[in-house]
């Protein structure tokens, strides 16, 4: 109680702060003389030729570029996340082909990669941080608001299985946040303020002294959307109702600390995210209108060093620590709260001589449920253990890879032995053929599996509306991919098509004769899709994207995975520059798609972004109005979880249009 009310405290501070600031610099930063402005895009774009050569982490311990990375990745920098004025790394991730962020009417920010759902929880992509995994044992979902999109130096996108290089969770894909590392000393302060109820700030500093450097933020943003009507299920009206008002609420606040000294760097990760939600059924009386809390913990140690010549070993330990509670009620008497943690240990041996390159590694971890209790929220008391007979789970793994290029050839072959206290044994592999047409000029051939354990919450919960299921196996998944890739100083384009087979996907199951849910693997089922990425940098003096994601499935009577995924989904943005002053556009268009009860018509949001941009002494200004969903669009989602006999589709927490102006300040 006492930390949060210091944290209540920085809040009025930092509002109080962020007014003052706008009242003194913005008079002054429109009315300063060109003598002091510069361009926008020399101070802080790179060039997308730039954006080419970065190194991609997330494939392999050695990075290399995208054009001949062994994956199938999307690199999304500060550039671009500055131009299109990303909110939040939601925002981000929707632009990239083959990645949608889903939401329940438990859960926000579900990250789902080539159409593979999930239920209510993100367990099937997994985060990184800086390569590091985050995600708690309960559920298996990371979280992609412990990281403000202020702090990003990068995100990159991994698409299909990646079993071989990180083990469980990362079966459907990999999402890799790459915090910010700026090379001088350096400190950045934000805010923001939006209609109808929006404010956020944030600070952040990186300092260098010799051979220690030092990376820290500490962010906080709260919003409020205009109240909507929402049905509510079947059996569980509110005084009569069918249909109650509820104004969709997000407060996330994150702290990151990020060192390094000579061949050690520590890293640790703090965030509580608030939400409303719409009731466990949904409804009022199922607690809609409340908040689900999340806070979350990470701690991870990582030494490097090169040992002899040409091998290096690295070496990982991580802490992971999650706690989750919300309302089964709208009086908030009967609460859920449960709370787990990961701890990992990892050892890589890595050796690179011309062009070969050899790693191996061995990893352990233990999984640990602190409860999963129904809770009596007034008098403190546990009403029931939801998780019944539960026990840790033990899971270690070995893998190697190599990677032999020869000319313009490439070939890596990889695999992952798996041993699970539960499930016993599991062998991945994985195999990419490169063909190197020039130096950004290339064909990929891929072939990959995957795996995922089943959760504590899907093995072991027992309640009144789902139970687990001991007997559950892990799921499996194998994937062939083709892709492309062609650059040029001012052009960049992938096509890449892909096929996969999915065994035994865990899905919640609903009989006929009504509750309890109870999960079950389903029957074996294919999907395959194109996924193509255009990056363009002053053509016709404009910068931008074109996206687009085509994805099909063969749903049968059992699995009901692919009906509810748009087949068609476009993404697009353009900007331009006017010396000091920016304007910028971007959006999503949608496909049809069958909710629960009937379709749901194509959908499309788009946003707009005005900057201006400055110096004032030795600040640099920036300052942005943004509109976002200028169409005023719902964005519907189908029904797919509870499947609800009267309920159709969710509205996501984008609807509504929203006005916000930012400021950011560097020194």
């Amino acid at each position: 109680m006492k930390f949060q009310g210091v944290l209540k405290k920085y809040y009025i501070i930092s509002r109080f702060l962020f007014s003052i600031l706008i009242v003194l610099f913005s008079p002054l930063v429109l009315l300063c003389d060109d003598n002091v402005s510069i361009g926008l895009d020399s101070l802080m774009f790179m060039s997308l030729e730039d954006l080419m050569n970065i190194k991609v982490k997330v494939s392999s311990v050695n990075a290399l570029d995208i054009f001949n990375t062994p994956s199938s990745v999307t690199i999304i920098d500060q550039s671009k996340i500055k131009k299109f004025n990303f909110q939040n790394i939601k925002e981000v991730l929707e632009t990239v082909p083959g990645i949608e962020v889903y939401q329940t009417i438990i859960d926000r920010n579900v990250t789902t990669s080539r159409g593979v759902l999930q239920n209510f929880y993100a367990n099937k992509v997994l985060l990184l941080i800086n390569n590091v995994p985050t995600w708690q044992p309960i559920y298996g979902e990371g979280a992609i608001e412990r990281i403000s999109i202020n702090d990003v130096e990068k995100i990159e996108v991994l698409k299909g299985p990646a079993s071989v290089l990180y083990g469980s969770n990362a079966y459907s894909g990999v999402i890799n946040i790459i915090l910010k590392n700026n090379d001088a000393n350096k400190v950045e302060a934000y805010g923001k303020i939006g209609l109808f109820y929006e404010h956020a700030t944030g600070v952040s500093a990186n300092f260098k002294l010799d051979q220690f450097e030092i990376y820290t933020s500490f962010n906080s943003e709260e919003n409020y959307s205009k109240p909507i009507s929402v049905k509510s299920a079947e059996g569980y009206e509110y005084n009569g109702e069918s249909s109650f008002n509820f104004s969709d609420f997000n407060n996330v606040k994150n702290f990151t600390l990020n060192s390094k000294y000579k061949r050690h760097n520590m890293m640790f990760n703090w965030y509580n995210y608030l939400h409303s939600f719409q009731g466990a059924h949904p409804s009022y009386l199922g607690g809609g209108g409340n908040n689900v809390s999340n806070m979350g913990i990470l701690v991870n140690y990582r030494y490097q060093d090169n040992i002899w010549e040409k091998l290096d070993i690295i070496t990982n330990i991580t802490y992971d620590y999650f706690e989750r509670y919300f309302p089964l009620s709208y009086d908030r008497v009967n609460i859920i709260d449960l709370a787990g943690d990961r701890s990992n240990g990892e050892v890589i041996i890595n050796y690179l001589n011309d062009g070969l390159n050899l790693e191996f590694g061995i990893n352990g971890e233990i999984r640990k449920s602190h409860g999963h209790d129904t809770r009596n929220g007034v008098k403190n008391f546990i009403i029931r253990h939801n998780l019944k007979n539960d026990n840790d789970i033990i899971e270690w793994s070995t893998f190697a890879r190599i990677r032999q290029k020869l000319n313009q050839f490439s070939l890596l072959v990889g695999g992952r032995y798996t041993n699970n206290n539960n499930f016993g044994e599991n062998f991945s592999t994985r195999s990419t053929l490169l063909y190197s047409f020039a130096d950004k000029q290339s064909l990929k051939l891929i072939f990959g599996q995957s795996f995922r354990v089943p959760t504590m919450f899907e093995l072991y919960f027992d309640h009144p509306t789902v139970i687990g299921n001991k007997n559950l196996k892990p799921e499996t998944s194998s994937s062939y991919e083709i892709s492309y890739l062609l650059g040029t100083s001012k052009f960049y384009f992938q096509l890449l098509g892909y096929y996969a087979i999915y065994k035994d996907l865990i899905q919640r199951i609903t009989t006929i004769s009504g509750p309890p849910s109870q999960y079950q693997n389903v029957e074996e089922f294919e999907g395959y899709g194109i996924e193509a990425e255009l990056k363009f940098e002053d053509l016709l003096s404009i910068d931008g994207y074109i996206n687009y994601n085509y994805t099909l499935g063969d749903d049968n009577e059992i699995n009901d995975n692919f009906r509810y995924v748009p087949d068609h989904i476009f993404s697009l943005g353009l900007y331009k520059n006017f010396d000091k002053f920016f304007i910028s556009s971007n959006g999503r268009i949608l496909s049809s798609v069958n909710g629960h009860l009937k379709k749901i018509i194509p959908q499309s949001i788009f946003n707009i972004n005005i900057g201006i941009n400055s110096n004032l002494n030795q600040f640099h200004l920036r300052h942005v109005f943004g509109i976002k969903n200028i169409t005023n669009s719902k964005m519907l989602i189908p029904e797919y979880i509870r499947q609800t006999p009267n309920i159709n589709d969710i509205v996501t927490n984008s609807f509504g249009r929203m006005y916000n102006y930012s400021l950011f300040i560097e020194l």
